[in-house]
């Protein structure tokens, strides 16, 4: 039986479609340059908001102590949690959302990176619903596997420090890290590529004003996540 003309080409089509999604499209490398803007802590990701929560003695209600989510013992007794979700399709960079200070940065010790579904996955039809702007629930976060931590610049509250956080998610995808202890941080740059996305913490101190809500779509380097005191 001979297969019409016309379904080949439908399915050429749709093959190189998914080979450019897969092999370019998610590897792009957007410029960005941001505008100053004194106290203002830029998204680190393209994706969308899933949670907008307050992070109280140490807590965050529904999932813990913030120390554990974000692999840091250093983490804000009080302040704002907020967790971002990078799709298949978003920019894989991470971006520097303050400037001023790398405090840290680093991979967690002992923890695989490959095989397996990691604590932090978002089913399909979850997955689905955010492509199609519809907001999800959180799942249950596993360990980080990266955490780096940025300390504002002078002409902000002393001690003022943002930290990104990526939960474990499992599978073979790549992350790596641009950042060193003690390097300037520069808002907007890039901070670390996270193959394949994922989900996305990021902790502030008290004081700080959350500017989104969830469900919100936000551009890395370029969408005001919240103002610093």
């Amino acid at each position: 039986m001979r297969v019409p003309r016309r379904l080949l080409f439908l399915g050429s089509v749709v093959a190189g479609a998914a080979l450019y999604v897969r092999g370019v499209y998610r590897y792009r490398d957007p410029v960005r340059l941001p505008a100053p803007q004194p106290g203002a802590v830029l998204s680190p990701a393209d994706g969308r908001v899933l949670l907008v929560r307050r992070i109280t003695d140490g807590q965050v209600k529904g999932y813990g102590a913030v120390t554990d989510l974000l692999g840091w013992p250093q983490a804000p007794a009080a302040g704002w949690l907020l967790g971002l979700y990078v799709g298949p399709l978003d920019v894989q960079y991470l971006y520097q959302p303050v400037g001023g200070e790398v405090v840290r940065a680093e991979f967690a010790d002992g923890l695989a990176l490959q095989g397996g579904t990691g604590a932090g996955s978002l089913g399909l039809g979850a997955r689905l619903g955010l492509l199609l702007g519809q907001p999800a629930e959180l799942p249950a976060l596993g360990r980080p596997r990266l955490t780096f931590t940025l300390r504002a610049p002078a002409g902000v509250e002393k001690g003022t420090e943002v930290t990104v956080a990526l939960p474990d998610q499992g599978g073979d995808a790549e992350t790596l890290n641009f950042l060193r202890p003690g390097d300037p941080a520069r808002v907007g740059n890039k901070a670390a590529y996270a193959e394949g996305g994922g989900l996305v913490l990021v902790a502030l101190p008290e004081g700080t004003t959350p500017q989104v809500s969830v469900g919100d779509h936000v551009t890395g380097a370029e969408t005001v996540l919240a103002r610093l005191s």
